[in-house]
């Protein structure tokens, strides 16, 4: 059996470095959501743990500038915050979406496309994604 942590790895490694033509099949992203959230149409957050190569710490977070600008006007974002670590190399990305629909067009963006396709030679790892829910729901 495959562990856990090296299944989302896998599966986020595929999305970040998903050519053009795959943009018709899931995101596997969305999917990794879709299977921790029960209900769609209720809010969620995601952690998206980053760790960037020495020295591309300046580059990543000038990728994700153009990104979170446009994302953070799209319908059904409530949150969308990049935070940086005191060492400079490690990020963690705060999402929090209204519905998964909302979250499956946020995929699908061209600046999120860009985004993934500039990251990918910063990265110094697959990103590790969490899936939050409000307390108590």
């Amino acid at each position: 059996m495959i562990p856990r942590c090296a299944l989302i790895a896998f599966i986020l490694a595929l999305a970040l470095h998903a050519p053009a033509s795959a943009q018709d099949k899931p995101n596997p992203i969305f999917e990794l959501v879709k299977a921790k959230v029960k209900d769609g149409s209720k809010p969620f957050t995601m952690l998206v743990s980053l760790k960037v190569k020495d020295g591309m710490g300046p580059k990543a977070e000038a990728a994700f500038v153009p990104a979170i600008k446009a994302t953070l006007k799209e319908k059904g974002c409530l949150r969308y915050e990049l935070n940086r670590d005191t060492d400079g190399t490690s990020y963690i990305l705060y999402e929090r979406w209204n519905t998964l629909p909302d979250l499956d067009a946020h995929l699908k963006t061209a600046h999120i496309a860009k985004l993934l396709g500039e990251l990918g030679d910063l990265l110094a790892g697959p990103p590790d994604v969490k899936v939050m829910l409000p307390a108590g729901e």
